[in-house]
C-alpha cells in the first residue's frame, strides 16, 4: 500500500497538491474515491440506476469530484499539510449537500417554473463559487481567470457596443442558468464527462495498475533501444501507446517518464530534453486512435460524426505527428552523437509478450465492441471487465493451478446465472469466460517457455489502488468540464456563439489562411494551462464554427482546433506536463516545457495541411472522391513537408544547416501546405536540392577530417 501512496502522491504533486495524509483521512479520501469509481463502472455497464435521470448523473458525479477536491487539495501550494484542514472538510461537506439539493429539487416548482425561491438563489451561488474555487485548486488561475472574464461579459454587454452588445444581464436569470438548467455548468462538457471520460480513465487507471505501462515501456525499448537516441524514441512509442487510453497527459507523463526519463539521461539526453521529449510524447497521445485519450467521444457530442469515422480521420495525422516527435529525436541524437542502449541490456520482446502480452487484448476488445455499434460506456465496460478477469486469473493460475481453476469455474457460473436469472449483459459472461480461457492459455505458455509470470501482482489491493488512482485523475477533467460549461452558457445566452464565426470571418476576410493563423494563435492561448478537454470544449463551441462558416469540413475543422489544443498543453510558461516531469528529470520547469513544446511542433503545420487539402483525412462524405494513390501522394507529401519543417526546428540533417539551408528549410514546409499538384512538385523539387546539398556538405566534411588525420 506504501507503493499506491508514492503514486497518488505523485499524481497529487503534479496537479498542484502537496497535501499527504494518512490514517482515517487516507481511509476517508479512497472510500469515497473507490465509490466514485465503482458507481461510474455500474453506470457504464448497466446504464444509470432507477430514478436516476441524466442530469442526477451529472450532479452525483460533480458532487463526489468537488468533496475529493477539498479533501486532497490545499487552499494554496506550499503548506505541506499532514492532514485535512477543518475548513476543507466543512467545504467538502457542503458541496455533497448541494449535491443533494440539487438532486432532490430539480423537479421542484420553482426549479421547473424558473421562480428560484431564496434558497434555490443561495444553493445556485455556492455551486458556482465551489466550482470556481475547485477549478483554481486543481487546474490553476488561467481556467478561473477566463471564466470571471466571461461572467464579467455576461453583466457589462449592455455597456458594449455591436456586435458584442447584449440585453441578458440578469443576475438571477444567470444563477438560474448557470446551476438548474443544461446550458451552464449541467451541459454538454460535463454529461461528456460523466458518461464517457472517467470510464476511460478508470481503464487506463486499472490498466497502469496490472502493469501494462511498463510492458508498453519494455516493447518500445526492445524495439527501438539499440538505435541512436533508442531510450528517447521507445519514449515516444510508449507514452503514445498509452496516452490514447489514459485521458490525461499529466499522468501519463509521470507514468511513463518514471522509467524512460532516467534511461534517456543515462544515454546522454540533458535533463531538461530528456523530460521535454516525455512531455511531447505524452500530450501526442491524445490524438491517437483508438481512444485519444477521450476526445474522440468530446467530438461525438460536437460533430455529426461516428466514433469509427473519427478515429478514421484522426488516424493518419496523429501517425505523422508521432513521425515527426520520431525524427525529432534522432536529430537531436544525431547532433550530440547520443547512441542507445547495448542489446544485452535490453529485455527480450518475447519474454515481454509470454509474461504479460495479453495485456493489450482488453484494448482490442474495447475497440472492437466500439467499431460493432455498442454504446462507449459498454464498451468500455466490456474491456474493464475482461482486464480484470486476465489480470486476475493469470496469476493465480500460475500459482496455484488447481484451486485457480475451481475459482475461475465458479465465477464463469455465476456470470452466466447472473445472465439467465437476472438478465444480466450476456457479453458480462462471455467476457469473464473468454479472460479466463485466455489465463489459461498464457499460464500453460510460460509454463511451456520456461517464462515467469508478470512481476505485478493483480489482487484486491492493486485493483482498489486503480479504482482511487482513476477518481484521483479524474479531478482535473471534472471541475474544467464543469467550468467549461460556464463558459459555454454564456456564450450562448448572450449570443456570442452566433456572432463569433462572423466576427472571426469579417476579420480574416476571405482567407482561409489568415483564419486558420488566426485559430492557431487563439488555440495556444485558451489552452494556456488547461486540460484538453476543456480546451477542446472551448474551442469547438468558440472557434471551430467559425471555419466551418468559412467552408471548412466539419471534421477537419474539429481536428485543426484539438491538435492545437493539445499542442497548447505543452505551450511554456504554463505547461503541466512539464511541472509533472521536472521533479523526475531534476530540471528547470520553464526550459522543460520549451523543450516539450520544441519536439512536439515538428508537426506545427500538419494541421495547415489537412485543413486545406481533406484527402489525408479520410472524409467520410468524400468517400470515393479520391483513389488511394492520391491520398497515397498526399501522405508522402505531407511527411515530406514535416521532415522539412523538422530540420528547420533543429537546424540539423546530416551536418547542421547554414542559414540558407535553413531557410530553405521552411520554404520546403511552407509550399505543401497549399496541396495543389504544382505546389507539391515545387516543394519536392526543393526537398531534393536541400538532400543534395546536405550530402555534399557531410561528403565535404569527411574529406576534411581525413586530411586532418592524415597531417597528424
Amino acid at each position: 500500500m506504501e507503493r499506491d501512496q508514492t503514486a497518488n502522491q505523485k499524481v497529487n504533486e503534479l496537479a498542484g497538491s502537496d497535501r499527504v495524509v494518512r490514517g482515517w483521512m487516507a481511509l476517508l479520501i479512497l472510500v469515497i474515491a473507490v465509490v466514485m469509481s465503482i458507481y461510474h463502472l455500474y453506470t457504464a455497464g448497466f446504464g444509470l440506476m432507477p430514478g436516476v435521470g441524466t442530469r442526477s448523473h451529472m450532479i452525483i458525479h460533480l458532487s463526489l469530484g468537488l468533496a475529493l477536491v477539498f479533501l486532497i487539495f490545499p487552499i494554496k501550494k506550499g503548506l505541506n499539510q499532514q492532514r485535512i484542514a477543518t475548513y476543507d472538510f466543512v467545504i467538502a461537506g457542503i458541496a455533497i449537500v448541494v449535491g443533494y439539493y440539487l438532486y432532490a429539487n430539480q423537479t421542484s416548482p420553482s426549479i421547473l417554473s424558473g421562480r428560484m425561491t431564496f434558497i434555490d438563489l443561495l444553493v445556485g451561488i455556492v455551486l458556482l463559487l465551489l466550482v470556481i474555487e475547485a477549478t483554481r485548486r486543481v487546474v490553476g488561475k488561467p481556467l478561473v481567470i477566463i471564466a470571471c472574464v466571461f461572467m464579467t461579459y455576461f453583466f457589462i454587454g449592455g455597456f458594449l457596443s455591436p456586435p458584442f452588445r447584449h440585453t441578458r444581464a440578469n443576475f438571477q436569470q444567470f444563477i438560474y442558468e448557470m446551476g438548474y438548467t443544461t446550458s451552464g455548468i449541467f451541459s454538454t462538457p460535463l454529461s461528456v464527462s460523466a458518461t464517457y471520460v472517467f470510464i476511460f480513465i478508470l481503464f487506463g487507471a486499472i490498466l497502469e495498475a496490472t502493469g501494462a505501462g511498463k510492458m508498453f515501456i519494455d516493447l518500445a525499448l526492445r524495439a527501438f533501444g539499440k538505435y541512436k537516441g533508442g531510450p528517447a524514441k521507445a519514449a515516444v512509442v510508449s507514452s503514445g501507446m498509452l496516452g490514447s487510453i489514459s485521458g490525461s497527459s499529466v499522468a501519463n507523463a509521470v507514468t511513463t517518464g518514471t522509467f524512460t526519463i532516467p534511461l534517456m539521461k543515462k544515454v546522454g539526453f540533458k535533463p531538461q530534453v530528456s523530460g521535454g521529449i516525455e512531455v511531447a510524447a505524452s500530450s501526442s497521445g491524445q490524438l491517437l486512435p483508438p481512444i485519444m485519450g477521450a476526445a474522440a467521444f468530446l467530438m461525438i457530442e460536437y460533430t455529426p460524426y461516428t466514433y469509427a469515422e473519427i478515429i478514421k480521420s484522426a488516424a493518419i495525422p496523429a501517425i505523422l505527428s508521432y513521425i515527426a516527435i520520431l525524427f525529432m529525436v534522432h536529430l537531436e541524437a544525431s547532433k550530440h552523437h547520443i547512441k542507445g542502449l547495448p542489446k544485452e541490456a535490453l529485455v527480450s520482446g518475447r519474454k515481454t509478450l509470454i509474461q504479460h502480452g495479453y495485456l493489450i487484448l482488453p484494448v482490442i476488445v474495447l475497440v472492437y465492441f466500439l467499431v460493432q455499434g455498442n454504446t462507449v460506456p459498454n464498451a468500455a465496460f466490456f474491456a474493464i471487465i475482461l482486464l480484470l478477469v486476465l489480470a486476475s486469473f493469470t496469476h493465480r493460475l500460475r500459482e496455484r493451478f488447481g484451486a485457480g481453476m475451481l475459482v475461475a469455474g465458479g465465477v464463469a457460473v455465476i456470470a452466466f446465472a447472473l445472465h439467465y436469472f437476472f438478465a444480466w449483459r450476456l457479453e458480462v459472461a462471455v467476457m469473464v469466460t473468454i479472460g479466463i480461457i485466455v489465463a489459461l492459455m498464457v499460464v500453460l505458455l510460460q509454463r511451456s517457455f520456461h517464462v515467469q509470470s508478470a512481476p505485478v501482482r493483480f489482487g484486491l489491493r492493486e485493483l482498489i489502488s486503480g479504482l482511487e488512482m482513476a477518481a484521483r485523475n479524474s479531478l482535473t477533467v471534472v471541475v474544467a468540464c464543469a467550468t467549461a460549461g460556464i463558459l459555454i452558457g454564456v456564450i450562448n445566452l448572450t449570443g456570442l456563439s452566433a456572432k463569433l464565426p462572423t466576427i472571426i470571418v469579417n476579420f480574416a476576410g476571405e482567407h482561409l489562411i489568415l483564419a486558420l493563423v488566426f485559430t492557431l494563435i487563439a488555440c495556444l492561448i485558451l489552452g494556456l494551462g488547461l486540460p484538453t478537454t476543456a480546451t477542446y470544449v472551448i474551442l469547438a463551441a468558440m472557434v471551430a464554427p467559425a471555419l466551418v462558416q468559412m467552408g471548412v469540413p466539419i471534421m477537419a475543422a474539429h481536428l485543426f482546433v484539438l491538435y492545437y489544443g493539445i499542442l497548447a498543453d505543452d505551450t511554456p510558461p504554463i505547461n503541466l506536463p512539464a511541472y509533472a516531469v521536472s521533479g523526475i528529470a531534476k530540471s528547470e520547469p520553464i526550459r522543460t516545457g520549451i523543450q516539450g513544446f520544441k519536439f512536439d511542433s515538428g508537426a506545427l503545420l500538419l494541421p495547415f495541411v489537412f485543413t486545406m487539402n481533406t484527402a489525408i483525412l479520410l472524409l467520410p462524405e468524400q468517400a470515393g472522391m479520391y483513389s488511394w494513390l492520391e491520398i497515397a501522394q498526399y501522405i508522402l507529401t505531407a511527411l515530406v513537408g514535416i521532415l522539412a519543417f523538422v530540420m528547420f526546428i533543429q537546424n540539423y540533417l546530416l551536418v547542421r544547416l547554414t542559414i540558407i539551408e535553413r531557410l530553405l528549410a521552411l520554404v520546403t514546409a511552407l509550399v505543401f501546405i497549399h496541396g495543389s499538384s504544382m505546389t507539391d512538385i515545387i516543394g519536392v523539387f526543393l526537398f531534393g536540392v536541400l538532400m543534395v546539398w546536405q550530402v555534399m556538405r557531410k561528403r565535404k566534411s569527411e574529406v576534411e577530417k581525413a586530411h586532418e588525420l592524415n597531417r597528424q
